[in-house]
Order: structure tokens, then sequence, then C-alpha cells
């Protein structure tokens, strides 16, 4: 299994959040963090249960810059958690971004991304070879080589509309339930046949 991420029984991949929020962040702000608790608090009695619009009128009232690709929202993403994010520019250089898992209240990051693709991309993993191949995967059926270049699953895994999943070759060898394994399909490396390894793709 990857560090960051992870095949699931179903064939599901999951991201986790807080390893995606730290490739995207310098960590939480924890005096802005503050400051937006306080103000929510003390300004409107639903601060607590609509922190996304408590977020952006917090923005607009400290005079934080924000923009058209500002407000992003992540659900049915390989993120393990529901996500929101409010991107804003303190003062002259300093990014911040707000972000808010499920239910629970936001916290202030100082952003580190420059292209606000990377907050828009909550799917992508690479899967690793340990014969050292390997492709990046985002959503749907495309893939990149490691030099960059674009291909598709087809082109790499087969037409099978499963693919890169097959199920562990135990199993399906013996026809039983289950080998001792967790019951995840496996990707195994159309050059080798190794099996692969997931994990959260480089930035």
């Amino acid at each position: 299994m990857g560090k960051n991420a992870w095949i699931r029984p179903g064939a599901y991949i999951t991201i986790n959040t807080a390893a995606w929020l730290e490739q995207r962040t310098r960590g939480p702000d924890e005096n802005l963090t503050e400051d937006l608790h306080a103000w929510a608090a003390r300004t409107s009695t639903q601060g607590r249960r609509r922190w996304r619009e408590a977020a952006y009128a917090w923005c607009c009232t400290r005079g934080y810059d924000l923009n058209d690709s500002s407000r992003i929202t992540h659900t049915g993403t390989r993120l393990e958690a529901s996500i929101w994010i409010l991107r804003a520019t303190v003062g002259a250089r300093y990014r911040i971004a707000v972000v808010g898992l499920n239910h629970d209240a936001p916290t202030v990051y100082a952003d580190t991304c420059h292209d606000p693709w990377d907050w828009f991309d909550a799917d992508s993993i690479d899967i690793i070879c340990p014969s050292g191949h390997g492709w990046t995967w985002g959503t749907g059926r495309e893939l990149r080589t490691r030099r960059g270049n674009r291909t598709t699953l087809t082109l790499v895994f087969g037409p099978d509309l499963g693919a890169p999943f097959t199920p562990c070759p135990r199993c399906s060898s013996h026809r039983v339930g289950t080998c001792g394994c967790d019951g995840a399909p496996w990707i195994l490396c159309p050059i080798c046949g190794r099996r692969c390894d997931v994990d959260l793709a480089a930035r």
C-alpha cells in the first residue's frame, strides 16, 4: 500500500486528505484561524453552522483579495473527506487557503500553490511499479507517463472497462473467497507483470 493513497475493495482509490493539504500549504496559520473563529462568533449566530459563508464574509471584511478561482468544493473525489477551500491574498503577497473538512470548523493555511489547478485536482495518483515503471492517473481514462507524455488506460492496461484493476491472482486461481488478502483489487504492471502500488501524485 502507498503511504498516502490506497486501493480499496470495490476498486476504489482513497487519498489521504492531510497529505494532500500538506503538498499545497506550509501548514496552518494559527493566528488567522483564531481570528476567523473569533470573528464568526462575534458577528453571526450562524457562523459555526455556515462556515463557508462566514469565511467569505471574513475575507471581505478584512480586505483580503479574492479572485474567480477562490471558491472550490470537492465531494465525491478520491479524497477521504469532503472539503471546501476559499483562497485569498493577504496584503501584497501572502496567500491563504481557508479549508473546511466535512462539517468541522475551518482552518486557515498558508497557501503555496502558484497554479490554482493544484487545488482543483483532488484525484491524481501515481501508479508505481517496483521495477521502476509508473504512470500518473487523474480521473477518467487518461494517464501521463513518467516523461509527461499523455496516454490512456486502454493503451497501457488494455480495453477492459475495469482497467487498471484486476482481481488478486491467488484468489482467482483458487476460486475461493479470499486468500488472506484484504479483498482489494490489484494493479499489475503491463510491462513486467509485478504488482504496482498507488500513492498521492507528486507535485
